[in-house]
């Protein structure tokens, strides 16, 4: 009787220290695995995480902390997991619904997360969540709706960055450029080293053709990260738009040096050099350009139109019949690839270029002053003078053509209309024009 009365004592004891122990290491682990968690050490904290969870199955400061972890670590399964048995012992828990939220959203499974987003929301309305709110409803497309929700951010925290830069995006979606880029200008105001923000306002910036301002958010973002290639890139770009041509050639020689493969950057080069005089540097990068693309129809344009500097025909039109037979369409190539017959002197042969250029393109003035050209040259006036008209429409302060034409015209016997054309020609600044009116034109001579 009295062993059965020690052990009956030894039993309660134990369980009575069980109940004072249990929520020791609950919290006790817990609290080890958030310091862990602190310091990002987050494998490490789960272990801790576990250990609480095992004394308490239902802790759900512990099953979030730890679903928090596996969401850092990017096991985005098991902190779904996590968060569903939370919810199952708590339907309401706003932490629940906000962190599985994110999970779904960092998988861009933007309807499960407008989902949980949406619940977390009938719980509780914090800035955090009504800005992932606006976000996910812009990557769904609902942008009236996003803008909503970025707005209420707004007024809640004025200085929250990312809000303006979201709400900088739903606005360039709704075709509000100048909206758009107030947004961007106050996110970058507040957040200097918002790289996307300068990106996307570049493209403003470019719609507007402010090439200088362009250039000095990509002279923010190289400065955020010296070894952005398409930064350099695209900055020697819009370098090339206002004929910086020695400022655009450093940016590409950068661009080539992180990345040697990038047959684009070889290819602007080029221009660079092209529009600093250099052919014959500039014809090694279209080359190197084109050994490393050898599909891309522009690269032989471009090396078309160097051996044009060059006073090449010959190798303008080889390389330019490449650049037609890559896009057959390329109204541009057979244009120039005309321009380099008729350098030849086969005129028949560029009038059926400058027909193709033509064909592509109906509004290129230049192939039908080409053709015009041409056709005059054979002495095909009346076809030569039809071209004429056609350019002078598109083109109407063009001394020379007046003057062409009125050789045409002469040729044709309508000296009336022939001698008009000197007439305007030399008003446009064309010596030649007085020539013609003394020889065909008394009434115009002086």
């Amino acid at each position: 009787m009295k062993k059965l009365y020690v052990f009956i004592i030894i039993v309660v004891l134990l369980v009575s220290a069980f109940f004072i122990i249990k929520p020791i290491m609950v919290k006790n682990n817990y609290q080890q695995g958030l310091a862990y968690s602190d310091s990002l050490n987050y494998k490490k904290a789960i272990e801790y995480f576990n250990t609480s969870i095992q004394w308490d199955k239902k802790n759900i400061p512990a099953l979030i902390a730890r679903a928090n972890a596996f969401y850092q670590l990017e096991d985005e399964q098991a902190a779904i997991n996590d968060y569903n048995k939370v919810l199952a012992i708590d339907s309401t828990n706003f932490s629940a619904w906000f962190g599985r939220g994110l999970v779904y959203l960092k998988n861009e499974d933007y309807q499960k997360a407008l989902h949980d987003f949406k619940n977390a929301e009938s719980v509780d309305t914090t800035t955090d969540l009504l800005y992932f709110l606006g976000y996910t409803k812009s990557n769904l497309k609902h942008y009236q709706a996003a803008l909503e929700d970025l707005n209420r951010v707004i007024e809640k925290d004025s200085l929250y960055a990312e809000a303006y830069h979201q709400r900088g995006i739903v606005w360039a979606n709704l075709d509000n450029l100048e909206a758009s880029v107030q947004d961007f200008n106050k996110a970058l105001e507040l957040d200097k080293d918002n790289l996307d923000a300068y990106q996307r306002r570049v493209k403003y910036r470019v719609g507007k053709k402010d090439y200088s301002g362009a250039i000095a958010d990509y002279d923010a973002i190289i400065e955020l990260d010296k070894n952005n290639q398409d930064a350099y890139y695209q900055r020697g770009y819009f370098k090339l738009q206002i004929q910086d041509y020695q400022g655009a050639l450093a940016d590409f020689n950068r661009a080539v040096e992180i990345n040697p493969e990038d047959a684009r950057s070889y290819q602007k080069r080029g221009n660079a050099k092209a529009g600093l005089g250099d052919y014959q540097d500039a014809l090694v990068d279209f080359n190197k350009a084109i050994e490393l693309d050898k599909t891309n129809a522009e690269n032989y344009h471009r090396k078309g139109l160097i051996f044009m500097h060059l006073a090449q025909p010959e190798n303008a039109v080889e390389a330019l019949t490449q650049a037609v037979n890559l896009k057959t369409d390329y109204a541009e190539a057979y244009y120039l690839r005309g321009v380099a017959k008729a350098m030849q002197q086969k005129y028949e042969a560029s009038i059926k270029d400058f027909d193709r250029a033509i064909q592509y393109n109906k509004n290129h003035a230049q192939a039908y002053l080409g053709r015009a050209v041409s056709l005059g040259i054979l002495k095909k006036h009346k076809e030569a003078i039809a071209d004429y008209d056609q350019y002078i429409q598109m083109v109407p302060d063009d001394g020379a053509a007046y003057l062409n034409r009125g050789k045409s015209k002469i040729n044709l016997n309508n000296y009336t209309d022939g001698c008009n054309d000197f007439q305007k020609a030399l008003e446009l600044g064309e010596e030649e024009a007085q020539e013609m009116l003394n020889m065909y034109c008394k009434s115009y001579s002086k």
